[in-house]
């Protein structure tokens, strides 16, 4: 852990090589398959797979004689220029087309510089890439395909299309061998995308023994449950909470990000994203943040927090007296003091927008397990999928309620299961013909529907 006086000049840290040259996302990782997956090498020449992500896009180039992943890039989607979270940019879209195609060039470019980079780097023409696939959550997908995404943010939230979409490189506007194919991974349903029909190919959580909960933790939370003969999958309105939006000194996961926390005897330890001065939190350093405060009984299980004049009372380290302030009647609790600049703080707010957001995903996991008639204590395993669901702490996902309590050593951390898939898919027919059989046997859930949503939402936000 790096204790931070917030002075720069003192610590020299926020002058590393990562900031200096600009770098503003976690390293971008090679990914790693399932062991029995074996490319079948029909395909010639190279290929490449992206996949789409409201805030990030990764790009894999693949040598297709071989089956062997040779290069990988990722870029900040620039259509976070139009909004942070989907609902946003389909508000932008609205019905306008030209909107829509502003949004599109915009992600196509993007794949595009990605290709140009990758070609760069590994000496290979863009002529010799022949084929493309694509995955993203549904409004993503929109997006680059060119259908509006307008009929997701209404109910029923109905996509404008269904299955895959397979568009010649001219079509899709990728800067590819003009004879090369492109192809969009299904979507499951209105919320419930490509991105996640990829991570099921991935995880292969369909063949596991025994009842599997497979989550990816994002604005939406997207789950599947299956109990090896039954699949449901629904998506949970999460907020951008966990994207670092809506809280106040909340970031993405960018130089300079609080990542991880720990308070002891009264004082916070915590770590930085290039172990420089902290600029503000993401979405691991939050889930961090707020267990240790429960743990520390800052916070109740209704989610208030505690005064100054409370410390005393409840018998805490007087030290987390200073760190206990008031501004404008808000409660706050301070994570870092800066000589210049503002305190970095976790606000009372900021708890109850981690209480809305867990609250939404949790309630999603109890209705689906009441769906399939199962309870917490059947469930064998949960499946952790995404890059924020790659760094999350286990424990502190579990203290404050994001993730039922089954047992640390049954919760895995399955990293970017979408990237995985949607490579898998690229190079192997097999696991195509796997993808698109996958909307016709996940049963969708609308949890909006269910009488007693409500009721269980409401019970969720509250802490252990």
């Amino acid at each position: 852990m790096f204790k931070c006086t917030g002075v720069c000049d003192s610590c020299g840290r926020c002058k590393n090589s990562a900031m200096t040259r600009g770098a503003n996302e976690r390293k971008t990782k090679m990914l790693t398959y399932p062991d029995d997956f074996k490319a079948t090498l029909t395909k010639k020449g190279y290929g490449i797979a992206f996949d789409i992500g409201t805030t990030t896009v990764v790009g894999m180039l693949w040598d297709l004689n071989k089956g062997k992943q040779i290069a990988a890039r990722a870029k900040t989607n620039p259509q976070n220029e139009f909004g942070m979270d989907v609902i946003s940019r389909i508000t932008f879209c609205g019905r306008d087309r030209q909107r829509l195609d502003l949004l599109r060039k915009k992600i196509t470019d993007c794949l595009n510089e990605i290709i140009a980079e990758l070609c760069e780097e590994t000496g290979i023409g863009k002529d010799d890439i022949l084929n493309a696939s694509v995955c993203g959550n549904t409004t993503m997908s929109h997006l680059f395909a060119g259908y509006s995404p307008i009929t997701l943010a209404l109910a029923p939230f109905h996509p404008a299309y269904t299955g895959t979409l397979k568009l010649s490189a001219k079509e899709a506007l990728i800067d590819i061998n003009k004879a090369g194919e492109v192809v969009i991974v299904p979507n499951i349903a209105g919320h419930v995308g490509g991105d996640i029909t990829a991570g099921i190919v991935a995880s292969r959580v369909l063949d596991m023994e025994g009842v599997s909960i497979f989550i990816d933790i994002g604005t939406n939370g997207e789950i599947i449950l299956t109990d090896g003969k039954r699949a449901y999958a629904c998506s949970t309105a999460a907020g951008p909470a966990f994207e670092g939006a809506a809280i106040l000194h909340g970031m993405r996961a960018a130089i300079g990000a609080i990542e991880k926390i720990r308070i002891e005897k009264g004082d916070v330890d915590f770590k930085t994203i290039g172990e420089c001065e902290p600029q503000g939190i993401c979405g691991s350093g939050l889930i961090d943040a707020i267990a240790q405060m429960i743990r520390a009984k800052l916070i109740s299980k209704t989610g208030r927090l505690i005064g100054a004049e409370d410390v005393d009372k409840k018998n805490l380290d007087p030290a987390l007296k200073e760190r206990l302030i008031e501004i404008d009647g808000e409660r706050r609790f301070v994570l870092v003091s800066k000589v210049n600049g503002d305190d970095i703080v976790i606000t009372q707010n900021d708890i109850r927008e981690v209480q809305l957001a867990k609250g939404a995903i949790a309630a999603g996991i109890r209705l689906m397990l009441e769906e399939m008639g199962k309870s917490i204590e059947d469930v064998d395993r949960i499946i952790v999928a995404g890059a924020f669901g790659n760094y999350i702490d286990k424990e502190s996902a579990v203290t404050i309620g994001i993730l039922p309590a089954i047992g640390l050593d049954r919760i895995v951390s399955a990293g970017n299961t979408a990237g995985a898939g949607v490579s898998m898919i690229l190079v192997n027919e097999e696991e195509l013909a796997l993808a698109e059989s996958l909307p016709q046997y996940v049963e969708h859930i609308d949890l909006a529907a269910r009488e007693n949503f409500q009721d269980i939402y409401l019970s969720s936000m509250a802490f252990r």
